[in-house]
């Protein structure tokens, strides 16, 4: 599967643990869940090679969905999700260089794509960290991914 994002260096200058990528990733699904008021709120990590040989370095990748308010379109909503983060202080628009598809904001090396979910009445969020993780996970299990969900309803 295509995943929005991709790039980065096979050189990373400042790398992170396996817990600081997770936590980069799951910490932005929280605050969209608190600051956008997120309902039914679901998800996985994972950790996303960031080049086509699948070696580091790697990046946290969670697949995140929430509910759809009741009459309210997709598209419209995602924007609202979007304005809300942008006015807690996430950029509009995917970071230079990137081209994802859907509604797009990103902040500190984050980015976060909106889009259509393969379930109706679902808005799906990938929130894509940094290329910065440089543990080898080719045969260690952590690109299968977890279910997140309790950790991305934990907290304010």
């Amino acid at each position: 599967m295509s995943r929005p994002g991709g790039g980065g260096g096979d050189q990373v200058a400042s790398p992170m643990t396996d817990e600081q990528a997770e936590a980069q990733v799951i910490d932005a699904g929280r605050q969209l869940r608190t600051v956008a008021g997120l309902q039914d709120v679901g998800g996985g990590f994972s950790f996303e090679s960031c080049n086509d040989q699948g070696e580091p370095p790697y990046r946290g990748f969670v697949d995140m969905s929430a509910q759809l308010p009741a009459g309210t379109d997709l598209d419209t909503y995602a924007r609202q999700v979007a304005d809300a983060m942008v006015a807690a202080g996430w950029t509009d628009g995917p970071p230079p260089g990137k081209k994802p598809y859907g509604t797009v904001i990103h902040k500190d090396g984050v980015m976060v794509v909106m889009r259509r979910a393969n379930n109706p009445g679902l808005l799906a969020f990938t929130i894509l960290g940094e290329c910065r993780n440089t543990t080898d996970h080719r045969d260690d299990g952590k690109t299968v991914g977890r279910d997140v969900t309790a950790e991305l309803l934990s907290g304010s």
